[in-house]
């Protein structure tokens, strides 16, 4: 995985239901497969990734066995996830009714993921959630995901 040089981000995603298995990837649930263009119609929101279930892999060799849909990136404050996490549940609190909908109509997950990689010496990196934040995802069923892994800044 190749990431930008300044790669302190965080962003939202729904995806098919399943678990991840590190030897055969992701295992989907049963009917969590879903239309990620119906998802930016109900939010109103412009994704920056979507993957739909079927669709060819980079590889061209196989096919994707979920669906996701992923949106609402910060990259800045590029040392505080806290910030960036409130910036997130703040363009999203408007539309809680429609995240439960979705919960509804398909069987998804909701994740605010955040990738606190730095390479910021000035040691200012803070993770925090506030009460609006556990708040929207008590109120979504929303997990926090938080990326330790070290990724390479090259390919």
């Amino acid at each position: 995985m190749n990431i930008e040089n300044t790669s302190c981000y965080a962003f939202f995603m729904i995806r098919s239901a399943g678990y991840l298995d590190y030897e055969d990837g992701f295992i989907p649930q049963a009917d969590s497969a879903f239309d990620p263009d119906l998802i930016t119609q109900m939010l109103g929101i412009s994704p920056f990734e979507v993957v739909k279930y079927g669709e060819l892999k980079r590889n061209k060799k196989e096919r994707y066995n979920f669906s996701s849909w992923v949106a609402c990136k910060r990259v800045e404050p590029e040392t505080n996830r806290f910030i960036q996490c409130e910036s997130i549940v703040n363009e999203l609190k408007p539309h809680v009714s429609e995240l439960l909908r979705i919960k509804e109509m398909f069987n998804v997950t909701f994740s605010i993921q955040i990738f606190p990689c730095s390479d910021n010496e000035n040691y200012d990196r803070v993770i925090g959630f506030s009460h609006d934040i556990i708040e929207f995802c008590y109120l979504t069923g929303t997990e926090i995901v938080v990326d330790m892994g070290l990724y390479s800044t090259t390919d």
